[in-house]
């Protein structure tokens, strides 16, 4: 049993932790701010993720894979809340002021649950985990703590870690233009990790 559920753990890290457009939000906010100010963004898409996890367990998933027209919908409205946020990094959007009075883009919790729960792929994602990684256990409430444990250690230790690493890289690179480059960077990388989605909507 221990060997499963570290079998389990692992995979909803590498999974949940791969790079997009959640991890490039993460980055960008550590790039630009403290530690502290990415918290919020951070907690968001625990929660998120939390949540995906819950609906994936009801049938989530089922339903949208039975109803196209749903699925194909939530991916427009996800997709294009993604580009939105990446518009919002580009021209500053909802802003703080940092410690030396400039102004900096920030994203909050409510980002973060959107993130997770607008995104199709974050339902496959648990749905894979679901149906290849979780051991069996003696009733299905027990599975959905099981899985809803995991997944909270996994996307605490994954987020913390896209938090980090933005900054750790907004200490190597403090110059405006610097920041300004990095920040169009994060943003690119957010419409590249979001276009498969959008491209899978037809005409």
């Amino acid at each position: 049993m221990l060997e499963s559920i570290l079998l389990l753990a692992g995979m909803s890290i590498l999974l949940i932790g791969s790079p997009g457009p959640a991890a490039m939000a993460l980055a960008a906010t550590g790039a630009q701010h403290s530690w502290k100010q990415g918290l919020p963004l951070v907690a968001g898409l625990i929660c998120g993720a939390q949540l995906t996890g819950l609906l994936t367990s009801a049938g989530v998933l089922a339903l949208l894979n039975r109803w196209p027209e749903a699925r194909l919908t939530m991916q427009a409205v996800g997709g294009t809340f993604v580009l939105l946020m990446a518009l919002r990094m580009l021209s500053g959007g909802t802003k703080v002021i940092d410690d030396q009075g400039r102004s900096r883009t920030t994203f909050g919790f409510r980002s973060g649950i959107l993130m997770n729960i607008l995104n199709p792929k974050a339902y496959a994602v648990f749905m894979l985990l679901i149906s290849n990684y979780l051991p069996p256990m003696p009733s299905p409430w027990q599975s959905v703590l099981l899985l809803e444990a995991v997944a909270l250690l996994a996307s605490l230790l994954v987020a913390s870690g896209w938090l980090l690493l933005g900054l750790w890289l907004g200490r190597m690179i403090s110059s405006p233009i610097g920041q300004q480059r990095l920040r169009a960077l994060f943003a690119a990388l957010m419409v590249i990790f979001v276009l498969p989605m959008l491209r899978s909507i037809p005409d």
